[in-house]
């Protein structure tokens, strides 16, 4: 069982993802996030990033080379021994981040909420000090979902009028670094 309740452990998945080249050495992987943080600073002007569920970190390391100072969080051992190994001048945290207190200017989870309840959802949005909330969960099921522990799927509307009730501003779409991303301001 992984962190998220899939059937796959923690080390499967984290192999899965290097298997499909999604991690640091993989120029495409970086450069979709250096590309991300470039579209989006400009429109929130972070001085503080929050990534949640940060996975291999690449969006961590894009606002750190953007000199935006960056709190990551990750609750898989192996994303977070993987990150701290490779990403410098940055705080780490290997944790369940729904059971913290977060605050900062621009906060991301990036193809995370699909793993967490609604149930831990809503008080921790409800409790999050943020800006703005740059936000990206697929709409898609797949074959995988099990596998993965993908127990909270939604369509963009779903996940609009959830973020609403826990007192956010539908901002925009972003379609970066997915086609389904959406920014949210509080």
């Amino acid at each position: 069982m992984n962190s998220f309740g899939g059937t796959w452990d923690d080390k499967k998945c984290f192999n899965k993802e290097l298997e499909w080249n999604i991690h640091l050495d993989d120029m495409g992987y970086v450069n979709l996030f250096k590309s991300t943080a470039e579209y989006i600073i400009p429109m929130c002007h972070p001085k503080e990033f929050v990534d949640l569920g940060g996975g291999m970190g690449g969006y961590s390391l894009a606002m750190r080379d953007k000199g935006v100072s960056v709190r990551y969080y990750d609750q898989n051992k192996f994303h977070y021994e993987y990150y701290v190994d490779r990403v410098l001048n940055t705080i780490a945290y290997n944790c369940d981040f729904t059971e913290e207190k977060i605050q900062g200017d621009l906060v991301a989870s990036i193809e995370v909420f699909e793993h967490i309840p609604d149930t831990k959802l809503i008080p921790f949005l409800s409790d999050l000090q943020c800006n703005y909330f740059h936000f990206s969960s697929t709409p898609n099921t797949s074959e995988l979902d099990k596998e993965w522990g993908h127990i909270n799927i939604k369509n963009r509307h779903q996940w609009i009028d959830l973020f609403q009730l826990c007192g956010f501003r539908y901002e925009r779409d972003l379609m970066m670094p997915t086609p389904w991303a959406m920014l949210f301001s509080k």
